[in-house]
């Protein structure tokens, strides 16, 4: 093995680093290719309105590898081999493409797509977002950008200018993962944002975890301090649904309304409702 192989990546998360190389480097040499074959796909699933659960409110688009016999790789499979690596910028663009594109497709979609920090340093994601932009301003206002403080996102020198420029093309801005402990309620002053996503780990079992109720419920109201939509995540059966209803969150996805898909569900309602709506 080449010497350089045999160092580990400084950039790798912190549960890759004990893996062995080889293991890592199999998984990168598997994206790249991947990536040359366009086997880089997305899947949706819907996030519904708390007011009608009949209506989709928008749909996530997830990242997915297929591998050559059709399968589906999920993003825990391949992602955290690829942290901080052009790899995972050229992961971001794929997937940005496929958004852009359904939404050339569908003038009647919302969708929104995840970014990491190794993006905001690859020119081509925003261009490729100006000149869908410039052909069709309406898709602009249609997508929604999910943004996490664990991508180290927050802190990358880029992001300021980055996130200037996505939010005069129209983008919704979205901070996923709030409440999983590396977003704090601080953040909301340095950046605000149209959405907060409350994480999954609130969300399941909501209904039987009084704790997790009084948290969320703060989250609800911090949000609409700061005039934001609230998405709650893992909401898989009909009590945590009715709980997360109760306390007032706007929005929810989980499997109860649909897993991931190659394709959009259309035996939901589609279109924006009013909190769907850019806020700011």
């Amino acid at each position: 093995m080449p010497a350089e192989m045999a160092r580990r990546p400084s950039t790798l998360p912190r549960a890759l680093r004990a893996a062995p190389v080889p293991d890592v480097y199999a998984t990168q040499a598997r994206v790249r290719r991947a990536l040359r074959e366009g086997r880089a796909v997305v899947a949706y699933q819907p996030v519904v309105d708390a007011r009608a659960l009949s209506r989709v409110s928008y749909y996530e688009a997830l990242i997915r590898l297929q591998s050559p016999n059709g399968t589906l790789l999920a993003p825990d499979q391949f992602l955290p081999a690829i942290a901080g690596t052009p790899l995972a910028a050229a992961i971001d663009l794929a997937a940005l493409k496929a958004v852009l594109a359904k939404l050339r497709q569908r003038g009647d979609l919302r969708l929104a797509v995840n970014i990491c920090s190794a993006s905001l340093e690859n020119s081509a994601w925003l261009d490729a977002l100006r000149a869908a932009a410039a052909r069709a301003p309406d898709i602009a206002y249609r997508l929604v950008l999910e943004i996490t403080e664990d991508a180290g996102l927050l802190d990358h020198p880029a992001f300021p200018d980055f996130m200037a420029t996505v939010d005069r093309l129209g983008v919704t801005l979205a901070l996923d993962d709030f409440g999983a402990g590396a977003t704090g309620f601080a953040t909301l002053r340095a950046q605000r944002v149209d959405m907060l996503k409350i994480d999954g780990s609130y969300g399941a079992g909501l209904a039987h975890c009084p704790d997790a109720q009084a948290l969320v419920g703060a989250m609800v109201e911090v949000a609409r301090h700061f005039d934001m939509m609230t998405v709650i995540e893992h909401i898989d059966d009909p009590a945590d649904a009715h709980r997360a209803m109760a306390i007032g969150v706007d929005c929810l996805q989980g499997f109860m309304f649909g897993r991931p898909a190659r394709e959009v569900c259309d035996r939901h309602d589609r279109g924006n409702t009013a909190d769907g709506q850019r806020r700011r």
